[in-house]
């Protein structure tokens, strides 16, 4: 295999998601920008794909200005943030994944700590930030968890999301094994990300912490798809992970750990 081909294997594919940001999204690049230019200096290829998923005309013209940087911009009429990512990933050539919605912003040392540590392991893990700082509508700062930390159980995805959003880095081997379920308004069902992550979990595979790394979600004062699905009542999609020989498995296993790992 030549270098260059490695060198193409090895690097990042950053799919944004855009819908109604328009100039908004403009922070957001500059972010994504400054992590790429990051990444480059640690030698690491990325390339760029924007998904524009029934965008408004103030969105669609402002990413026409990079029309010639970007490797691919596509319009599509999905209306479902994780068929318009599922659609990214079918774009992308890199061995591994990163996502972003087009009003978040990248910390600068992200996309290159995330490659950094899935190299470093060289398994088929999840690879999230550290930390994630919600602003706009109100704020907060929320510290992520590994799997294997005392404060992790895996009895919480029953009620919550245990990692925010759609903010991780994994393998695009595992995102076409394991697409995102459509969400669609009518089917009652929502929390695309939430869903995705029981799924993995079910798998076995490991959902890992990226120390000291950052990203920045914005809470939209209105229109917010995560607002609409709890005003709605939506629920999560049945997940494999809930199948009570699966789940039973997997606390069993949890205990057994969390018990070897205890004080003496």
């Amino acid at each position: 295999m030549n270098d260059k081909l490695q060198q193409k294997i090895n690097g990042i594919s950053v799919i944004v998601t855009a819908h109604h940001e328009g100039r908004m999204a403009h922070h957001t690049m500059n972010s994504l920008f400054r992590a790429i230019r990051h990444a480059k200096e640690g030698g690491i290829r990325t390339e760029l794909i924007v998904v524009l998923d029934r965008p408004d005309e103030k969105t669609t013209a402002y990413f026409k200005r990079y029309n010639n940087d970007i490797k691919h911009i596509r319009r599509v009429d999905f209306g479902d943030p994780g068929l318009a990512r599922n659609y990214g990933v079918t774009l992308s050539s890199s061995r591994y994944v990163a996502f972003l919605d087009a009003d978040d912003l990248s910390g600068k040392s992200w996309l290159r700590a995330a490659y950094e540590e899935a190299e470093k392991r060289a398994e088929h893990s999840v690879y999230h930030p550290e930390y994630v700082i919600g602003f706009g509508r109100d704020h907060s700062f929320i510290r992520n968890k590994n799997m294997d930390d005392t404060g992790f159980f895996v009895g919480n995805l029953i009620e919550f999301n245990c990692w925010n959003s759609v903010h991780f880095l994994t393998h695009r081997e595992l995102l076409v094994e394991l697409p995102f379920a459509p969400t669609p308004p009518e089917s009652g069902f929502g929390y695309e990300d939430w869903h995705w992550n029981c799924e993995v979990v079910a798998r076995g595979i490991q959902m890992r912490i990226v120390p000291n790394t950052c990203v920045f979600y914005r809470k939209k004062q209105q229109d917010s798809r995560l607002s609409s699905h709890n005003q709605d009542s939506v629920l999560i999609r049945p997940s494999r992970l809930f199948d009570p020989a699966v789940f039973s498995a997997l606390l069993e296993k949890e205990q057994i750990l969390k018990t070897e790992r205890a004080p003496q």
